[in-house]
């Protein structure tokens, strides 16, 4: 009621209770090493490359999955044995890339989230004005340019570095 008085008129103070008494739920990540196995089995979209929603990417990174193996079955005239190591060749980095801008983008401290702010901020002006020369910062390059995730994460190892050092390690489950 104090905090957020319009739900609070929504809910009753015994859904409150219950809300708050839950557990708080943790994002499932996977990371393969490869997406195919032999000539007939490709895992495309969350079952290769699950990934924190921090930065909304998912559903993004799964449709560029169907964009490349349409584009690769067309260069290698539909065989499966050509395509689909091919397709692991491509997209594996991407994934990679994007687990960990997903897991470490955004900072979970204080002091590194007004960072944060303020080098976003700082390069959103300077890029407008200097575009040559400033790079976008992590969140504009994965949400308005068209740049390999491998690529954006390139370009911003320093600040993923970072945040890594100062984050606790979210929960991860590699597959091989």
């Amino acid at each position: 009621q104090e905090n957020f008085p319009v739900i609070g008129q929504l809910m009753s103070p015994e859904e409150a209770e219950a809300f708050w008494q839950r557990p708080v739920g943790q994002a499932l990540t996977v990371q393969c090493d490869r997406f195919h196995e032999g000539d007939s089995i490709l895992l495309i979209g969350d079952a290769a490359h699950a990934v924190s929603p921090s930065l909304g990417q998912g559903c993004n990174a799964s449709l560029e999955d169907v964009l490349i193996l349409e584009r690769l079955l067309e260069q290698y005239e539909d065989d499966w044995a050509l395509v689909l190591p091919a397709f692991s060749e491509q997209r594996v980095p991407d994934a990679h890339a994007l687990r960990e801008l997903s897991n470490y983008s955004f900072p979970r401290k204080k002091r590194l989230f007004i960072e944060f702010l303020l080098r976003s901020q700082l390069s959103r002006f300077l890029h407008q004005r200097f575009p040559r020369w400033v790079k976008p910062f992590v969140f504009d390059l994965v949400v308005d340019y068209d740049l390999p995730y491998s690529q954006v994460l390139s370009l911003h190892r320093g600040w993923i570095n970072k945040v890594k050092r100062s984050s606790p390690h979210p929960h991860e489950t590699q597959l091989s």
